[in-house]
């Protein structure tokens, strides 16, 4: 019972972004796959990082752009060196994105989980 409980409320935050993107926006529904795997990540995220409701609302923001950018970039015409140097430069501007937004012991643990959710 105490499991579940805590796994409850870990979820939680990315209930109350969901909640809040729906508010700002209208209606929260993905509208597309991106949504979907950035809102993923996000609740991923969210049960190590412990962010907070602005806070993860931002990072959901940042991810999804940055899974557009990433799409754009794998689908471009460039080289192979050339695409995996745009991935690693769009990786480490979102992470520069994220010291901005979570404190110390957040990005810590967001760099660490990064490695496993969103390999370059």
């Amino acid at each position: 019972m105490k499991n579940g409980y805590r796994n409850l409320m870990k979820g939680l935050p990315i209930i109350l972004v969901l909640m809040v993107i729906h508010i700002t926006n209208g209606q929260f529904v993905p509208k597309n796959e991106v949504e979907k795997q950035a809102a993923k990540l996000v609740q991923a995220y969210q049960a190590d990082v412990g962010m907070t409701v602005e806070q993860a609302s931002s990072v959901f923001e940042k991810i999804a752009e940055v899974l557009v950018k990433e799409n754009e970039i794998k689908n471009s015409n460039a080289t192979p060196e050339e695409k995996k140097k745009s991935l690693t430069a769009l990786s480490k501007e979102e992470t520069e994105f994220m010291s901005t937004i979570l404190d110390q012991k957040q990005l810590k643990e967001y760099k660490k989980l990064k490695k496993t959710l969103q390999p370059i």
